[in-house]
């Protein structure tokens, strides 16, 4: 076998992985599993650069594969994105598109993980981070545990939001206004 064969290989099987961990189905479909707890989720400081595509929830093998034959490979590549152009890529909705472009920006956030990121966008129905700056914390915290209570965002075993962390996030995004 060449080396870049077994290069792919173990890539697509790191890719599988990934996907397995960090995406979850969208809302409109029935879960069977609940998803596993994974540590590293807490961890909101990713190098985005790193993350891979499927990290976005929503974002599966199929939709991922798609976006990496155009060159979108990361997370920092998605964020840069035009969502029209994720949308056409894709053959999904511009409203989808806009929602996995800005679960990527919100993953730019230190104070942001990308459990969080789906919390905010799915939950708090929020798709920017001036509208995240303007936030009120308690409703937002809200409006994330319905959803989840709902099953419109889907957490990790053991994952928890607070208003601590739901501040956080709101002082972060005022601090770059």
């Amino acid at each position: 076998m060449s080396m870049s064969l077994i290069v792919g290989a173990i890539g697509f099987s790191m890719l599988v992985i990934i996907s397995g961990i960090c995406s979850r189905k969208s809302k409109d479909t029935i879960h069977d599993t609940m998803e596993t707890y994974v540590p590293e989720v807490e961890e909101p400081r990713a190098e985005l650069k790193e993350l891979p595509i499927e990290t976005i929830e929503g974002i599966g093998p199929k939709y991922g594969a798609m976006l990496r034959d155009e060159g979108i490979e990361t997370v920092s590549e998605l964020l840069i994105t035009d969502p029209i152009r994720v949308a056409e890529i894709c053959g999904v909705g511009e409203s989808q598109a806009q929602r996995w472009v800005a679960m990527s920006r919100f993953c730019w956030l230190d104070s942001v993980s990308e459990e969080d990121a789906e919390a905010i966008v799915y939950g708090g129905g929020i798709l920017d981070i001036d509208e995240l700056a303007e936030a009120d914390a308690e409703e937002l915290l809200e409006e994330i545990e319905s959803a989840v209570g709902r099953d419109i965002v889907r957490i990790p075993e053991g994952y928890t939001f607070n208003l601590d962390k739901v501040k956080s996030w709101i002082k972060e995004a005022k601090s770059l206004e």
